[in-house]
């Protein structure tokens, strides 16, 4: 039987005043029925487990009725190596190197391993470049030191070989006229800005983008691209350019990405705290697209639950979050006004409090599929520099507020996550919450994926619950809590 509740409003500006309370009850139910049980052990999730779906047969996007389904041919190769067409002259050097890569394939998982070695097998400078990736991987296996992070192809002789063969094979033909604008030599020129991007050099990654740029605009654009999956790559490496750079995008959200998503009762409760935000920053309500594009992309994933594959399909992840970052890095910058009582100062605060937290949220969905996502840092560190604004008032749709330090200071680690549990606190009292449960239920009534989660929320609540602990037992002698403190006494006892 539903659990009704009835405020007395004497007048319409009461209504108001009993906003928060409004809001907090209509989303208890919510947050308790997406409140997951403990967590069995830190780290339970695996990521790149299994095999990616871009490998099977039929490589059709996930379920949705609203957008096209984008299909990837995919090269089968383990027993058929000899009957391939490959665009050079096949050795038993360069046989080896693709052999590797089918034998790696079947117990490592890589995202978008398969789809590229489709492109690859399209065109020779594609080739060599794919090989050099092959020759570099292999090597890592025989290097312990390597195994982290992905080395520089100068460092592996046989991968540099390849390398320059690549390199010495893109700059003849951006000289000749009939190649400079083939989409053979975009390919190829794709492989080295996803190599740049796979171990983080983004300053040698410009300089690829802003080639690359310049023969997709000589052809017409994106869409004159004939590879649906060339164009979501190339998509989707600018993405992570423009995410780590925090600037908006160079391309447009290719054709076949996700955008219509069926969100159901999902976002109910995101979207009274919109409205409400929209009353009270009417000239901030851009935020309010991103955020609900974020939201989708929670909705989509968490209906995937019952789907093991689905943290391996790469092409149908790669759909669903592109036209969110979009959203979100398309916005806007807006200055900070340098006077506090600037009736806009903790309105812009908290906006861009919500977009770092969101882009934090789908760097994490990134890191949970097997990618990399170097951003992740630069967000989480200026979200440390917007939490210690002087004089912001984070009651501003506190909810909202809430939300987004909980997301930041979930990705955290001990003691950077002190200041983000004290101003979690303070928005707890501000809207009359006792318990870091009830913090999060009401984040997760918002925008939440539980397989992000990985056990860092019930850390979270333990900072959080210690610290509320400590000041109750020292507010009677009126001594401050160093939250800082309670974080490394936390660390003790554990």
């Amino acid at each position: 039987m539903p659990d009704f509740e009835f405020v007395n409003v004497a007048n319409p500006g009461d209504v108001k005043r009993h906003s928060t309370k409004i809001r907090r009850h209509v989303m208890k139910d919510i947050g308790k029925a997406r409140r997951k049980p403990r967590a069995k052990k830190r780290g339970e999730f695996i990521l790149g487990e299994g095999s990616s779906a871009s490998a099977s047969k039929e490589d059709e996007a996930g379920p949705s009725s609203s957008s096209r389904a984008l299909t990837i041919p995919s090269p089968r190769m383990d027993s058929k190596l000899n009957t391939l067409v490959f665009p050079v002259e096949m050795d038993e050097d360069r046989l080896n190197l693709v052999r590797f890569l089918v034998t790696e394939a079947q117990t490592t998982y890589r995202p978008f391993r398969f789809p590229w070695i489709t492109m690859g097998l399209s065109d020779a400078s594609a080739f060599h470049i794919t090989l050099a990736n092959a020759a570099l991987y292999r090597g890592i296996k025989t290097d312990p030191h390597a195994q982290k992070h992905k080395p520089e192809f100068n460092t592996n002789d046989e991968a540099m070989k390849w390398y320059t063969l690549s390199l010495a094979s893109i700059t003849r033909r951006l000289a000749d006229p009939a190649e400079r604008d083939s989409e053979g030599l975009v390919i190829a020129v794709t492989g080295f800005v996803c190599h740049d991007s796979s171990i983080g050099n983004f300053d040698r990654f410009c300089v690829h983008m802003e080639g690359l740029q310049r023969i997709i605009d000589r052809k017409g654009g994106l869409e004159t691209l004939s590879s649906p999956f060339l164009r979501l790559m190339i998509s989707w490496l600018d993405l992570g350019g423009a995410t780590f750079f925090n600037v908006k995008p160079r391309f447009k959200v290719p054709q076949g990405a996700i955008k219509e998503i069926d969100t159901g009762n999902d976002s109910r409760y995101l979207q009274q705290l919109l409205q409400s935000w929209n009353v009270d920053c009417p000239t901030l309500g851009d935020i309010m697209s991103a955020m609900k594009a974020t939201a989708a992309v929670a909705s989509y994933i968490n209906r995937q639950t019952d789907n093991p594959r689905f943290w391996t399909d790469d092409v149908t992840i790669a759909r669903l979050l592109g036209p969110a970052f979009h959203e979100i890095l398309s916005l806007e910058g807006r200055p900070l006004p340098n006077d506090p009582s600037d009736p806009q100062y903790s309105g812009i605060a908290a906006r861009e409090a919500f977009r770092r937290a969101a882009l934090v949220f789908l760097a994490a969905i990134k890191i949970r599929m097997g990618y990399g996502a170097y951003e992740m840092e630069r967000h989480l560190e200026a979200f440390r520099q917007i939490s210690q604004l002087p004089l912001v008032d984070w009651g501003v749709v506190a909810e909202l507020n809430l939300w987004a330090h909980i997301i930041s200071a979930m990705q955290e680690e001990s003691p950077n996550r002190a200041w983000h549990v004290l101003t979690i606190v303070g928005i707890m009292e501000t809207i009359g919450l006792h318990t870091s449960s009830q913090a999060m239920d009401i984040a997760r009534g918002i925008i939440w994926v539980d397989a992000i989660d990985a056990g860092k929320s019930d850390l979270l609540c333990s900072e959080i619950d210690s610290y509320l602990e400590a000041s109750m037992l020292q507010q009677l002698d009126g001594i401050p809590v160093d939250p800082t403190f309670v974080m490394l006494s936390g660390d003790l006892e554990t």
